[in-house]
């Protein structure tokens, strides 16, 4: 696994999307060509948070990309309306709150395997929920773009207008290509949201609902979205005899109340796990495992270990490093591919003592 390092991208402009979310054009501040990129995939980066000590690593996905430019497009996280307490979301803050045009960030080259093959033919589907469409966008630009005859349907699920991202972009797209079939669900619409005008149902995308719009089930699904709406699909779908090999997903990992409960289950794994120790080779840091933290990326966080992350749920493989030594133990399936000799901190834990190249 080679190494790649930061780049500097400008931001260039900055655009509102619905009410809870905005758009960064980014250009290579070298003037140099873009990275190569497959639509659906992120952008890693390193950002340099003021007040801050250490830089804070995350992945964006690319919204949509041209000749010199990339686009992320990123939801303000609030805190959870029973939690009013709880802090928002410290990159999308960062983003939202402070990045202006001028500014500059450092980026690894977009990465990820869940992206779209232009040179395949068989009907797509895609199943979005909330900012979950951002890679699905992407996708919808490049067909779009390569001019494709290929057979897309495409189900968008949304809160109500407010969160409704792209809404004239999407609509000119499918007015262009009459091979993309849209269908965009509402599930609390508010007094000013209009069935047939800014959405097509009320309530939520279900595998009922993809056999009534679909000639077949026999297609390839892409999904992204909340953690609920993709289990549903996801085992919706399987249930009704798709391939898993035809459902390809792409998460944004766990709630911050999901990683305490993770925390806090681990804690009872690992009550006598006090001998484990972990080793970061590259840092020269041991520190032992206790279970206080749910993963190996969190240990390697309070270690001050700098390790890339992005989705922190195994999907995005940004935290992908060697293992030297050792074993671990994965607490839930992982969408990413981890190379042999590999391991994914954001997902695992020591089974025995071990040693990462990091």
């Amino acid at each position: 696994m080679i190494e790649l390092s930061y780049r500097k991208l400008v931001v260039k402009s900055v655009v509102p999307e619905g009410e809870t979310a905005k758009s960064f054009y980014l250009t290579p501040a070298d003037g140099g060509p873009l990275d190569h990129y497959f639509p659906g995939q992120h952008l890693p980066l390193r950002l340099t948070i003021p007040h801050l000590e250490r830089p804070v690593f995350r992945c964006y996905t690319i919204s949509n990309y041209g000749e010199n430019f990339y686009r992320l497009t990123i939801k303000k996280e609030l805190a959870p309306a029973d939690k009013p307490e709880a802090a928002s979301g410290l990159s999308s803050s960062y983003f939202h709150d402070t990045v202006r045009p001028g500014d500059i960030l450092e980026a690894k080259p977009p990465s990820g395997n869940f992206w779209l093959d232009l040179d395949r033919n068989h009907p797509l589907v895609m199943l979005a929920g909330g900012i979950g469409v951002t890679p699905m966008m992407s996708m919808l630009e490049a067909l779009d773009r390569a001019g494709s005859n290929r057979s897309a349907y495409f189900f968008f699920a949304l809160r109500h207008g407010g969160d409704h991202v792209f809404h004239s972009q999407l609509g000119a797209i499918a007015e262009r290509r009459s091979n993309l079939r849209m269908r965009v669900f509402y599930e609390q619409p508010r007094d000013r949201d209009v069935v047939r005008r800014d959405c097509q149902h009320i309530g939520r995308i279900e595998v009922a609902t993809l056999r009534e719009h679909l000639p077949s089930l026999d297609m390839e699904y892409y999904v992204c979205g909340p953690p609920g709406m993709m289990k549903a699909l996801t085992e919706g779908l399987s249930g009704a005899g798709i391939s898993s090999d035809a459902i390809r997903t792409e998460s944004f990992g766990p709630s911050s109340a999901a990683l305490v409960a993770l925390a806090s289950s681990g804690k009872e794994e690992t009550k006598a796990s006090s001998e484990i120790m972990v080793t970061f080779a590259r840092s020269e840091i041991s520190a032992p495992w206790t279970g206080e933290v749910p993963s190996l990326l969190q240990l390697a966080e309070i270690n001050r270990v700098d390790i890339s992350s992005g989705c922190q749920y195994g999907d995005c493989g940004t935290c992908m490093v060697r293992l030297l030594e050792g074993k671990v133990a994965y607490r839930h399936p992982t969408g990413a591919r981890i190379d042999p000799g590999y391991c994914l901190p954001c997902s695992c834990r020591p089974e025995t003592s071990i040693v990462l190249d990091a």
